[in-house]
């Protein structure tokens, strides 16, 4: 039971890391790591992950927001602002949808979870390999599609982080400014998930003062992201983070798949 918890908190303390600017794929290992670790926790499961990791990523967007105030791209955000709050929507519905099944309902966030980890790397080494700087749509279809994927992405699985670092890397912004736009656009997306998240019943296996217990890691978090952030190479890590969360996404995949049939069959 330890080594459950020990994961649970080295996921929480990911979130203070990347919500300092450092390892932009750390952000997609969350989930996975800590769904795969709620599922062994009694009385929680797997579909506690999503409620105990949104109070705790809005705390580390709030850090973040701090950290680099009056550093962010407006008009970037507002662009995207639409599509996002229409994919909130969607995936607020579809999160819903889910738990009225409520035999399955692990399970189908278990592979919910693993296709988006495993699509949303695959879609990063995709474009990585055309070059940062592509764009492969004009405005404003660009930013009101890549919205509208953001939120459905991350309403489900807290995993938007690629999506809208491959929007914003074409518009060149400085390395602060690019931080702090993804700490303004991340901190609205997750306070916006919150009715979408109650409404559904993401919060039943994980109470607010559960994830509030985790508070402290994420401050640990973000002050060791800040300090190695000068002495690592950002991109080397979050290459590993990146196979790392490949590999988790395969595993949630398969173990989802196995629970929804015995569920099934049961």
């Amino acid at each position: 039971m330890l080594t459950w918890w020990i994961l649970i908190g080295l996921a929480v303390f990911l979130i203070g890391v990347t919500k300092s600017g450092f390892g932009g794929g750390v952000g997609l290992t969350i989930v996975p790591m800590t769904a795969i670790a709620m599922d062994h926790i009694p009385d929680r499961g797997s579909e506690a992950a999503l409620g105990l990791m949104l109070p705790l990523l809005i705390v580390g967007d709030i850090i973040a927001l701090w950290q680099y105030r009056r550093l962010y791209s407006f008009d970037s955000v507002r662009r995207l602002v639409p599509g996002t709050a229409f994919g909130v929507v969607v995936g607020g519905s579809l999160l819903w949808a889910f738990h009225q099944l409520t035999h399955l309902v692990g399970a189908v966030i278990l592979i919910i979870i693993g296709l988006e980890s495993v699509s949303l790397v695959i879609l990063h080494w995709r474009l990585s390999r055309r070059g940062e700087n592509v764009q492969l749509l004009r405005e404003p279809l660009r930013s009101h599609l890549t919205g509208l994927y953001a939120g459905v992405s991350s309403t489900l699985a807290h995993a938007a982080g690629p999506i809208i670092t491959m929007y914003l890397l074409p518009l060149r912004l400085d390395r602060r400014l690019f931080v702090g736009t993804n700490a303004v656009f991340f901190f609205l997306l997750n306070t916006t998930k919150f009715p979408a998240y109650y409404l559904s019943h993401q919060f039943e296996k994980a109470e607010l003062s559960f994830s509030l217990r985790f508070l402290p890691l994420v401050l640990a978090g973000a002050l060791f992201g800040l300090w190695i952030n000068r002495r690592m190479s950002d991109r080397i890590f979050s290459g590993a983070v990146y196979v790392l969360t490949f590999c988790l996404g395969w595993y949630l995949l398969a173990d989802g798949i196995l629970k929804l049939a015995a569920n099934l069959k049961g």
